[in-house]
């Protein structure tokens, strides 16, 4: 059983990147009142990724996506200038 709850996704093809924006019903556990938001999550699949690991804890990711993926994913307006809609 899963505790994702998906917001928006695209499965990849031999074409494209896919990707999984989602929740995680598990997080809502133990979130009181005056709790952050809880995270939200994403996987990519398909795409180029470097990780530098950080000598104060983490990590440092760069994620190399084509401009479609980003506009999909909101991260960049539209072709047309219009501001991203999500949906799934």
């Amino acid at each position: 059983m899963s505790t994702n709850i998906s917001i928006k996704s695209r499965v990849r093809t031999n074409e494209q990147p896919g990707f999984h924006l989602y929740d995680d019903c598990l997080d809502e556990f133990g979130a009181g009142d005056g709790a952050p938001e809880p995270p939200v999550y994403v996987r990519l699949d398909g795409v180029s990724v470097q990780l530098e690991t950080l000598n104060s804890g983490g990590a440092s990711v760069t994620v190399a996506m084509p401009r479609e993926l980003a506009r999909e994913l909101g991260l960049l307006p539209s072709e047309d200038g219009l501001p991203p809609i999500l949906d799934n």
